[in-house]
């Protein structure tokens, strides 16, 4: 099942969907585009947060 995270899922001003097939690849592709595009490196309690907002895809 794919997953997908939307920056806006997290009152970021942002259209970005990233998707991924497991937890871990989309948590790498949320810390990379969070870096690149919003400058904000991810630290744990980002990404524990940020893993409470992962959805399935189209859901």
């Amino acid at each position: 099942m794919t997953l997908e995270f939307r920056c806006r899922d997290v009152g970021v001003a942002c259209k970005n969907i990233a998707k991924a097939e497991t937890a871990e690849e989309l948590v790498a592709a949320v810390a990379e585009h969070a870096k690149d595009k919003h400058g904000v490196e991810l630290n744990q309690t980002l990404v524990a947060y940020a893993l409470t907002k992962v959805r399935p895809a189209g859901g």
